[in-house]
């Protein structure tokens, strides 16, 4: 799969879109298989800006599947690839000024971490709140120095899974209380040499989900009690791209 970063022409192999609670490498029936996340620069988060949560694959599900802002089928389908390997990959950093690390969550397949939605929580009194959803696969969402990065592979009706037309990619910042474009490119992979092509971007602000407040309900580690082990943040090779379905959308 094809993908450049915003600023490069580097094109990369289709990887795993797995880190911090992972899924991939795995069989099951985890979310929806909707065609490939864009995953270079897919990196985990820095152990000091990490939220624990990030760290506990099943608390972190679960909090997603009890947000009734993300849609049914992907609360539904947010379940273990294999023991407490989910698939969902994790990001984190200062995005919206909250009481903590926003956390940019992730959910893609099991098989072949291809990516279905992403959402970002705000901490605010202990508390993650909902406040960007994009759930138009294939997506990613990451941090990118300090503002919310949002990937979204193209694909003609014709386009193989592996090959899409090119990548359209969003930056966001947080301003009175909303995320809003500050950036738009596109990066069409036809061309003998892709470049990064700046777009048009809208002044509205995105609409924030309408969420709730969720208690991460991390479990209580006792005196004397050893921590869980954070999931291993290595990637893993990916199942062919093949045994997707055909990529949606069209630009």
């Amino acid at each position: 799969m094809r993908r450049i970063r915003p600023g490069t022409a580097a094109m990369g192999a289709l990887t795993c879109a797995c880190v911090v609670v992972t899924g991939c490498g795995t069989s099951g029936t985890g979310a929806r298989r909707e065609g490939p996340a864009p995953t270079a620069g897919v990196k985990s988060p820095s152990t000091a800006v990490a939220p624990a949560i990030a760290r506990d694959p099943r608390a972190l599900a679960t909090m997603v599947r009890r947000d009734s802002s993300v849609s049914q089928g992907v609360r539904q389908d947010l379940t273990p690839c294999s023991g407490d390997s989910y698939p969902m990959a994790t990001d984190a950093g200062d995005l919206t000024a909250g009481d903590g690390p926003d956390l940019v969550v992730n959910v893609t397949t099991c098989g072949d971490g291809l990516g279905v939605a992403a959402y970002v929580y705000r901490m605010v009194n202990g508390k993650y709140q909902n406040v960007f959803a994009d759930e138009r696969p294939p997506v990613y969402g990451s941090v990118e120095d300090g503002q919310l990065q949002i990937i979204h592979e193209v694909y003609k009706v014709d386009d193989p899974v592996s090959y899409p037309t090119g990548q359209e990619s969003v930056l966001y910042a947080w301003r009175d209380g909303r995320f809003v474009q500050v950036s738009r490119s596109y990066a069409d992979f036809g061309e003998p040499t892709p470049t990064v092509r700046p777009e048009p971007t809208s002044t509205e602000p995105v609409p924030r989900p309408d969420s709730d407040p969720l208690d991460p309900e991390l479990p209580t580690v006792s005196a004397g009690a050893t921590a869980p082990a954070p999931a291993p943040t290595t990637a893993t090779p990916v199942a062919s791209p093949g045994a997707a379905r055909s990529a949606p959308g069209s630009r």
